[in-house]
C-alpha cells in the first residue's frame, strides 16, 4: 500500500524516457544551440589544430581553411573518446571558393586521432585506426564522399593508390552552393550508414566501428585555395550510460585486489543513469516483521528504505531535467526551422509581388504598344488616301480633253497623207533617164 504513488510514478518516469529515441552528447558536440564558442576563444572539450595557424574561431561557425591564403591546414578533435556502441553524428559544412579552387574535407573517427592523424588528409595521414570519411572533387569531379577503413597496417601516405582503397562512395557536388551541406553517419547494430541531405549516400551491413576512439574533422586547401566551414557537429546516442568505462577515468577496475563487498544497500545512480539501469523498490529484500525485535531494527530498515526511495527520486529527477534540457534543445531547433521558413516564404511573398508588378507593367507596355501602332497605321491610311485625292485633282484639272486627242491624232495622220501624195506627184513629173 505505501509503495503505490512511487511504483507509479516510477514506470511513468521509464516509459517517459524510454520515449526518447536520442541523446545529445554534449562532450561530442558544439553548434547545436547555434552557438560555438562562449567566448570565441576556445571551443569546449575540443581540441583546433592548424598550419601555419589554428582555425579562426567565430560566432556561429568554425573556419578550418580560410579563403587567402592557399596551402592551409586546419582540424578539431574532441577531448573525450566514444563510449557507445550505437551512434549518430551530424555535421553542417560549406565550402566556397574560385572556379578552379581545389581542397578536401575529412571527417574522422580515430583512435588517438588527434596525435596519430592531427592535421593530415586521406593521402598524408600515414597509418591510422579507423574511419575517414572524405569530401573532395576526386578525379576532377564536381564532387565525391568517399569512406576509407584502415586497422592501422596500411600505411596511406605510402600506398601507390590511395583511391582504390574506398569502401563507399556517392557523387555529391558541394562547392559553392551558398548554403550548408548536411552529411550524417549512422552506427547501429546491424547497419552503417552515411545520408547527404537527407538521402542515402551508401551504407554497410559489414561494418562495425569499436568504441573508444575520437572524431574529428581536418581540412586542407590547395593553391587555389576553398574555405571550409563548420556550423556544427552534433553526436547522438540511443542511451545515456556508456557501453563501457571511459579509459581515461579516474576509476580503473584494474586496480581493485577484491570484488565490492555486497551489501542490502541499494547503489546510488549517476547523473545521467537511464531509467532501465534504475534498481526498482522490488530489488529490495522483503523482510517479515516479527524479525525485527528491537526498535533500533525497526528504524534501521525504515531507515534504509526512505535512503533508497530518495535515491531512487533524484535519479528520476536527474532524469526529468535531462530530458527537459533534451526537450528545450529540439524546441530550440523546431523554433529555428520555423523562423527559417517563416522567412522563406516572406522572400518568396515578395518575390511573387514584384513577379505580379513585372507582368502587370509587361501587359501595360503591350496595350500602349499596340494603340501607338493603330494610330500609326491610321494616320499613315489617311495621309494616302489625302495624296490620292490630291493627284487626281491636279491631273484633272492640268490634263487635255478626248476631243482634242482625236484631233492631234486625226491631223498627223492627215499631214501624213498629204506628204506622201506631194512625193509621189513630184516623183512622177521628174524626167526620165534612159540609158
Amino acid at each position: 500500500m505505501y509503495w503505490t504513488a512511487p511504483l507509479s510514478l516510477f514506470a511513468a518516469a521509464i516509459f517517459f524516457a524510454s520515449a526518447q529515441a536520442s541523446y545529445l552528447s554534449n562532450e561530442l558536440s558544439f553548434g547545436h544551440n547555434g552557438n560555438i564558442s562562449p567566448n570565441l576563444r576556445a571551443v569546449p572539450n575540443w581540441h583546433l589544430l592548424g598550419k601555419p595557424k589554428a582555425p579562426d574561431i567565430l560566432k556561429d561557425k568554425l573556419v578550418l581553411t580560410p579563403p587567402y591564403p592557399g596551402n592551409m591546414r586546419g582540424a578539431v578533435w574532441t577531448e573525450k573518446p566514444l563510449l557507445h556502441s550505437n551512434w549518430a553524428v551530424d555535421v553542417d559544412f560549406r565550402a566556397t571558393g574560385p572556379e578552379r579552387g581545389g581542397g578536401n574535407l575529412q571527417i574522422w573517427y580515430a583512435k588517438d586521432g588527434q596525435n596519430e592523424v592531427g592535421t593530415s588528409s586521406i593521402y598524408t595521414v600515414g597509418r591510422f585506426d579507423g574511419l575517414a570519411l572524405v569530401v573532395d572533387q576526386y578525379a576532377g569531379s564536381a564532387g565525391f564522399i568517399r569512406g576509407f577503413l584502415n586497422d592501422g597496417t596500411t600505411d596511406y601516405s605510402h600506398h601507390h593508390s590511395v583511391d582504390s582503397l574506398a569502401f563507399g562512395h556517392c557523387d555529391y557536388s558541394f562547392r559553392n552552393l551558398g548554403r550548408p551541406s548536411r552529411i550524417m553517419l549512422k552506427q547501429s547494430d546491424s547497419m552503417f550508414r552515411v545520408e547527404v541531405d537527407g538521402n542515402l549516400c551508401f551504407e554497410s551491413d559489414k561494418i562495425k566501428l569499436p568504441l573508444g576512439y575520437s572524431f574529428g574533422i581536418t581540412a586542407a586547401s590547395a593553391e587555389n585555395p576553398d574555405s571550409f566551414e563548420i556550423f556544427k557537429f552534433v553526436t547522438t546516442t540511443e542511451s545515456h550510460t556508456p557501453d563501457i568505462q571511459d579509459p581515461n577515468s579516474d576509476v580503473q577496475n584494474a586496480g581493485m585486489s577484491s570484488p565490492p563487498p555486497v551489501t542490502n544497500k541499494i547503489p546510488e545512480p549517476n547523473p545521467g543513469t537511464s531509467p532501465n539501469d534504475i534498481p526498482s523498490f522490488s530489488d529490495q529484500p522483503e523482510t517479515p516483521a516479527s524479525q525485527y525485535q528491537s526498535s533500533a531494527e525497526q528504524f534501521s530498515d525504515l531507515h534504509n528504505r526512505l535512503q533508497a526511495m530518495m535515491r531512487n527520486f533524484n535519479a528520476l529527477h536527474n532524469i526529468f531535467n535531462e530530458e527537459k534540457q533534451q526537450a528545450h534543445i529540439r524546441h530550440e531547433e523546431l523554433m529555428g526551422h520555423i523562423v527559417r521558413a517563416d522567412n522563406s516564404l516572406e522572400r518568396i511573398e515578395k518575390m511573387m509581388k514584384k513577379i505580379e508588378e513585372v507582368q502587370a507593367d509587361v501587359r501595360q507596355t503591350k496595350s500602349d504598344l499596340h494603340n501607338a501602332l493603330d494610330r500609326h497605321v491610321a494616320g499613315l491610311r489617311g495621309e494616302v488616301r489625302s495624296t490620292h485625292s490630291t493627284m487626281l485633282s491636279t491631273v484633272a484639272s492640268m490634263g487635255t480633253g478626248l476631243g482634242k486627242f482625236v484631233l492631234v491624232v486625226l491631223g498627223s495622220n492627215g499631214l501624213l497623207v498629204l506628204c506622201y501624195l506631194v512625193y509621189k506627184r513630184r516623183k512622177a513629173n521628174m524626167p526620165k533617164k534612159y540609158l
